[in-house]
């Protein structure tokens, strides 16, 4: 009988022990059922937070997405230009020239070389003048890109396209993200 009671002592002691277990392996399941129900939350509190923001600085943030996109196309516009030369002047026909005679032939060779010296002259100003616009409008147009990004960056919004149409459309879950992945 000693031993029926020992053995009933032993399992009572380890039903005992189980349902404590039991108890707080639920009681670790509610724990975290609550911290994602918390977590979740908060993330829809973030998310309300942000599309909220969205709505107040639409307007601004779309007119420097505009300013940032029309500085980037007509940059790319810019450097897809080229020189285009000024006319050459025509070389003596060979035809015409084997009439003259040759003082005449040497006299309209050398005004031929002069007009080209004068074309290469002029062509070579007509392609600095060209070359010092195009930088100037570069760097103006450099400078318009930088302050729409600068002014993006204020708000708050990245100047990556996904992040420009997450905040354009105010979408709440792309919102989360792009500013989840500026962050990490």
């Amino acid at each position: 009988m000693g031993q029926r009671t020992g053995a009933g002592l032993v399992a009572a002691t380890l039903l005992g022990l189980l349902l404590v277990g039991c108890n707080g392996a639920e009681r670790e399941r509610r724990a975290e059922a609550e911290r994602q129900r918390a977590a979740a939350v908060e993330r829809q509190r973030q998310q309300g937070a942000l599309v909220s923001r969205c709505r107040r600085q639409q307007g601004a943030m779309s007119e420097q997405v505009r300013a940032l996109s029309s500085s980037s196309a007509a940059l790319s516009r810019l450097n897809q230009q080229s020189y285009a030369p000024l006319p050459q002047p025509a070389a003596p026909d060979p035809a015409v020239l084997a009439r003259f005679t040759r003082d005449d032939q040497e006299l309209e060779q050398e005004r031929y070389q002069q007009a080209l010296a004068r074309w290469r002259e002029a062509d070579g100003a007509a392609r600095q003048r060209w070359q010092a616009q195009q930088a100037a409008e570069r760097q103006q147009l450099t400078a318009r890109q930088n302050a729409a990004r600068a002014a993006l960056a204020k708000l708050g919004v990245a100047a990556s396209p996904e992040a420009q149409s997450a905040w354009s459309r105010c979408d709440g879950p792309a919102l989360m993200a792009v500013t989840q992945g500026a962050a990490n």
